[in-house]
């Protein structure tokens, strides 16, 4: 489905520069800039500059957004994100590119040279490139949802070696996971380095990140320590080419689906779940749903949302039949189609008719709803690496583990991303669906995790600090002994208290166990008991969060769970949680906040969406 038009489609830039004290050392201006903050500046308007040039010179760019950010440390600690454009607005968006040559940039004295688009804020500590990149992969999602036929983001890094650790080279490499038609998002970096001497030094590799293939495509190189500036003092830093950024934006040719995604079985041998009901509900009120696909090509969570009605149905119908009609969630217009199908069985499936007139009015008015996180693998090569591709619709999360080690995250990249109104999928019409999309290749010994947003946002906290979790420890715990420690975290409130779903798979791995394929929903209620227990009572199925806890029963493996918490073959890590209220108006924006309208709006009538 090639929908290359005659001008560049959408696309969108963001250039991130770090705003530490540390790019202040070597002071060479009246204005405090220093060499690596001055360079970084540079790089930036030159790019700016040439953009708005050839925007107003009538050639054809396309719509491109663009974000021009710089992170730094507050007075109180905590890490900043704040637009540098020159308009004095200090919120973090994009900027259509139209728009942003309106703004009021300061001339530079000299002929040629670019105007000031980027503005000279104070530096300030030792900012963490983790963080700041992690929201800037939120950034880039919310702006890929629904956009799989557009460019591929281009995210340009200014930095110093500071803090380009492992948190920092799983989030990119998170970032560069999230794909278009085009290829996925390009991520450049700069570094700029300090050295003992000026002495000029040849351009040396930046390490490349565990598990990833020297780079091939010139749009996307690995990152230099590049040469010495003459008579800069002690600065070392990147020799740059706007050619190259220039390309990376606007060099682009639309990818033919080349995997058989239906030939991909045989991923895995057996998969494993998990799944467990808030506390204080019983084991039919859990509204999560999962399911893997018969010789293991497939797999799939949901998480039906509270505030619905039948949303257990909904999760179940949203997961088993991601499996079998295999929807290309990639193109709006199809997985709309696709979703407006699975509306009308589900009104058969609770048999609307025959409800209640209080019951069909909450399905009319609210209805069902769910996030949606949909994995698939490809035929595997002779080495047995296999192709997968990943489709979120909300915050149901995938964890990509190699040797032990937490590789990538998909679609999201930290625990303070889980807001309280994701994106869904609705049951009811008038409502469109969007995702975003992913894709990789794994190697036989690779696990993949599919968590709903309560387990997977305690995984995010617990690979935080330390080693995080013992990623192979899923595959061996009793169900029971899941539970009870997922409940001592609840009453401790270090986790939500919500339904829980985790399914686990190893890729070329067989454990010579008979079966292949854990049989889906084998301990799920039945669809006709779940519309008995919704008509039973007109009552809240489950108690109010706020009052769980300490008087909901405790099993004896909860007690036992509890008297070992300290032990470090624990399920997590115990870390201490924040409340809703202390994260508060601090805590990154989600992305439905981010997208306002986009889930929940009236579907469009536009056929390319």
């Amino acid at each position: 489905m090639d929908p290359t038009p005659a001008e560049p489609p959408p696309g969108c830039l963001v250039l991130l520069i770090r705003l530490s004290a540390g790019m202040t050392a070597e002071v060479v201006t009246g204005r405090g800039e220093s060499v690596a903050f001055a360079a970084a500046r540079q790089l930036s308007d030159e790019l700016i500059e040439g953009l708005v040039t050839t925007h107003a010179g009538g050639y054809a760019v396309g719509a491109l957004d663009v974000a021009v950010l710089g992170y730094r440390t507050g007075d109180d600690g905590a890490p900043q994100l704040l637009s540098l454009l020159p308009d004095g607005n200090p919120t973090t968006r994009f900027v259509p590119l139209a728009q942003l040559a309106e703004l009021p940039a300061e001339s530079r004295a000299g002929e040629g040279l670019p105007r000031k688009w980027t503005v000279l804020p104070p530096r300030a500590g030792d900012p963490c490139a983790a963080d700041a990149l992690a929201r800037v992969y939120q950034m880039v999602a919310v702006w890929l949802t629904g956009r799989y036929s557009g460019r591929p983001p281009v995210v340009i890094h200014c930095t110093n070696p500071d803090g380009l650790d492992d948190a920092y080279q799983r989030v990119a490499r998170s970032l560069t996971l999230l794909a278009t038609g085009y290829g996925p998002v390009r991520l450049l970096e700069y570094v700029f380095a300090g050295q003992e001497s000026a002495e000029p030094n040849p351009p040396t590799p930046f390490p490349k990140r565990e598990g990833e293939e020297e780079a091939d495509d010139p749009l996307t190189p690995p990152s230099l320590l590049g040469k010495g500036v003459g008579g800069l003092g002690s600065c070392f830093l990147n020799d740059w080419d706007i050619t190259q950024q220039w390309d990376a934006l606007f060099t682009h040719t639309w990818r033919e689906d080349a995997p058989d995604w239906a030939q991909g079985t045989g991923a895995f041998a057996r998969p494993r779940a998990m799944w467990a009901q808030k506390m204080g509900n019983t084991p039919e009120q859990w509204e999560d749903a999962y399911a893997t696909a018969e010789g293991g090509g497939a797999a799939a969570v949901a998480d039906g949302a509270s505030t619905g009605i039948y949303c257990n149905i909904w999760a179940r119908q949203l997961s088993e039949r991601f499996l079998t009609d295999r929807p290309d969630t990639r193109d709006p217009g199809s997985l709309n189609k696709w979703v407006n199908g699975l509306r009308t069985e589900w009104r058969t499936a609770i048999n609307y008719s025959t409800l209640n007139w209080s019951k069909q009015a909450k399905v009319d008015q609210v209805g069902a709803a769910a996030t949606l996180l949909g994995l698939e693998f490809g035929p595997a090569t002779e080495s047995g690496a296999r192709p997968w591709r990943a489709c979120a619709v909300g915050d149901a999360s995938l964890f990509w583990i190699r040797a032990g080690k937490l590789l990538a995250t998909f679609p999201v990249v930290a625990d303070n991303q889980f807001g309280s109104a994701p994106l869904l999928v609705r049951s009811n019409p008038g409502f469109k669906t969007l995702a975003v999309a992913a894709e990789g290749t794994c190697e036989p010994g690779d696990r993949f995790l599919l968590a709903t947003d309560a387990v997977a946002a305690r995984l995010f906290k617990s690979a935080a600090t330390g080693p995080g979790p013992e990623w192979c420890r899923f595959e061996t715990i009793a169900e029971d002994d899941w539970r009870a420690e997922l409940d001592v975290l609840r009453r401790a409130n270090d986790m939500v208290n919500d339904d829980c779903t985790l399914v686990v798979l190893n890729v070329g791995e067989d454990d010579g166990r008979a079966g292949g394929v854990s049989p889906p929903f084998e301990e799920a209620i039945p669809v006709a008991e779940a519309v008995a227990l919704e008509r039973g009572s007109d009552a809240p199925r489950s108690p109010d969060d706020n009052e769980q806890g300490a008087d909901a029963p405790r099993s004896p493996a909860a007690e036992e769970a509890e008297a070992i918490a300290a032990d470090a073959g624990d399920l997590m890590i115990d870390l201490p949680r924040e409340t809703e209220q202390e994260q508060g108006a601090d805590a990154p924006r989600s992305p439905d906040d981010e997208q306002g309208a986009r889930d929940g709006s009236p579907e469009t009538t536009d056929p390319e969406v």
